[in-house]
């Protein structure tokens, strides 16, 4: 198999335990999400509280991202990934067990905890094993196969949990194994952080980081902001208010999206040789604001599928790019500590996001936040223009 720049180096063991153990990672929103309503009944709570379920797996990730990044870049990458992914896979088993939903909660919570080191390592693994534009190309397969993830998984989780909403936590045992091969086939290099406390190894990341970086951040918050917010909690509001949409009709809308962003993303790699990540993530942006105008303006639910499609494709675009320019900034022995705040960042985006659209919309109405949104979108696309980040660096 070609591992030329810009093309996929699928024959590499590194790639291919990055991307299982990005898909283990990404199960633990996606395959509970139509499992929630089932949830909620057997323990006899209102929706708000079954939705904890979700909530309490995606917290820890804000904060925990770059202490898992950080403890990576001190004790190598094999000792923490692998013990992420135990942690992921026993807690999630052991929801099977579990009679109360303050048991599910802190199993869900041990969990994500678990998730925060799997996303930061993994990431990390591809920015440390390839450079350039194949570096972008493995980033790339590895944000198509979040989308992936995140099309296939609720439908697995409803077949699965069909009447036993247990059932689809067994699928958690994935990451035994995952997590034997990450300890076999990772090397255990010395430390490269040396002997540096936390506050002195924070201050020195965070000191050896342009303002690019700060930039980078920021547009990764805003894009999961939107992504979140907009297409994945306004859209679907929209759908069924303006056009009666059942749930499972908003889902195949969604999941147009999502495979957008698949193959956009599994093509960063020739599209870096193309034009640089800069302009790439600008042009990112602006599909996410002609998208979100687009869902605003939608007389029909084909046009608002349509306007997803370009939302989509405008994660494909600025994910992978954001993070290529991300790997190449840090250095390798801060880049673990350094993913590890980006992916504390886009936990935050994705958190705050759907909060804000569904806030706003609960106030304005959906069209008028989503053209908001776009409108925000567009504006920032505009700045990246005026700063230049169309000029390669």
């Amino acid at each position: 198999m070609s591992t030329r720049p810009g093309r996929v180096p699928w024959n590499s063991p590194v790639l291919r335990l990055a991307l299982a153990s990005t898909l283990t990672a990404v199960l633990g929103v996606t395959l509970v999400s139509p499992l929630l309503p089932a949830i909620g009944r057997e323990f006899g709570v209102p929706d708000a509280q079954a939705s904890l379920i979700i909530t309490v797996y995606t917290l820890p990730g804000v904060v925990l991202a770059p202490v898992a990044g950080a403890l990576a870049d001190r004790y190598g990458r094999r000792p923490i990934l692998s013990g992420s992914l135990l942690l992921t896979a026993v807690c999630g088993v052991a929801v099977v067990q579990a009679d109360r939903l303050p048991a599910v909660l802190v199993l869900r919570t041990a969990q994500g905890v678990g998730a925060s080191g799997i996303l930061s390592v993994a990431v990390t693994l591809l920015g440390d094993a390839f450079e350039g534009p194949q570096r972008n190309a493995a980033l790339g397969v590895n944000a198509a196969a979040i989308s992936v993830g995140s099309a296939v998984y609720p439908l697995l989780g409803g077949v699965l949990g069909e009447g036993v909403w247990r059932r689809p936590f067994w699928l958690y045992a994935v990451g035994v194994p995952i997590a034997v091969l990450a300890w076999r086939g990772l090397a255990a290099p010395p430390s490269t952080a040396g002997r540096e406390s936390g506050l002195a190894y924070l201050r020195n990341a965070v000191g050896t980081l342009p303002r690019t970086a700060w930039l980078l951040f920021g547009a990764s918050f805003a894009g999961y902001a939107l992504l979140f917010g907009g297409l994945l909690t306004a859209v679907p509001f929209l759908l069924t208010d303006s056009f009666g949409l059942p749930a499972a009709r908003v889902g195949v809308i969604l999941s147009v999206g999502a495979v957008s962003t698949a193959v956009v993303a599994a093509a960063n790699g020739r599209l870096v040789q193309r034009s640089p990540p800069q302009r790439l993530v600008v042009a990112g942006f602006g599909c996410y604001g002609v998208g979100l105008v687009g869902v605003f303006l939608a007389p029909t639910p084909l046009a608002v599928a349509i306007a997803a499609l370009v939302v989509g494709a405008g994660q494909g675009l600025t994910l992978p790019s954001i993070d290529g320019l991300v790997g190449s900034l840090a250095p390798a022995r801060y880049r673990a500590g350094v993913f590890g705040v980006r992916t504390s960042v886009i936990a935050l985006g994705a958190t705050v996001g759907p909060a804000v659209f569904a806030a706003a919309g609960g106030r304005a109405g959906y069209r008028p936040t989503l053209l908001a949104g776009g409108l925000f979108a567009l504006a920032c696309a505009a700045v990246g223009i005026g700063l230049g980040a169309g000029e390669p660096s």
